[in-house]
């Protein structure tokens, strides 16, 4: 049974906020239920890297929506025997996730996913202040709330199976008793939605 991933206090408690991140990460791993928590501290990373790889060729909400999808493929994947911190680890996977959109978009060959790359230590040109940093969680926050109910049975499903988990739609097909086109159709309009919320916000 899927987890309906809702803000709520409990979200806050000492036991999860006061977490490190290799905590949460390895407890978000089997219960999304404290996903956001992750995205509030992970939020500037998204936005700051979207404008700074976006420049003026790249819609941001764009590369939002891939540095979002980025953070939970971080989580799925995440693995602490390899020695790297999971702050290190999400940032790689974010920013790499959408240069790789970015380079799509210019027709450029595909950006690997590895903790080698130098990317990694991209300087930001963005100025961060406490009162961006602040509106960047309450963006991502808003978004997500969004998200959880703008998205039907269906493509929440889809969303947490494809999106949040890194699971083919073909598997996705499979535990969910449906045809592959389904799932793809679901997918689409799931991206379709993001894209929308990502403006609307």
């Amino acid at each position: 049974m899927l987890v309906d991933i809702l803000h709520d206090s409990e979200l806050y408690h000492d036991n999860y906020s006061n977490m490190t991140d290799e905590e949460l990460a390895a407890v978000a791993k089997k219960d999304h239920s404290v996903l956001p928590l992750l995205l509030a501290r992970f939020s500037h990373v998204i936005l700051v890297k979207s404008e700074v790889i976006g420049g003026n060729t790249v819609d941001k909400d764009d590369l939002r929506q891939e540095g979002l999808i980025g953070l939970f493929r971080a989580v799925n994947s995440y693995d602490p025997e390899r020695g790297a911190k999971f702050s290190t680890y999400a940032e790689v996977c974010m920013t790499n996730r959408m240069k790789s959109y970015s380079a799509r978009q210019h027709n450029e060959r595909r950006v690997p996913e590895s903790l080698d790359d130098e990317s990694s230590n991209e300087e930001l040109t963005v100025k961060e202040t406490p009162e961006s940093i602040y509106l960047y969680k309450e963006f991502m926050t808003e978004l997500w709330e969004n998200i959880n109910n703008s998205l039907s049975n269906m493509e929440k499903r889809v969303f947490y199976l494809c999106v949040i988990d890194g699971i083919s739609y073909h598997d996705a097909a499979v535990k969910l008793g449906v045809g592959d086109k389904s799932v793809d159709n679901a997918m689409q309009r799931v991206r379709k939605k993001l894209r929308m919320l990502m403006h609307r916000n």
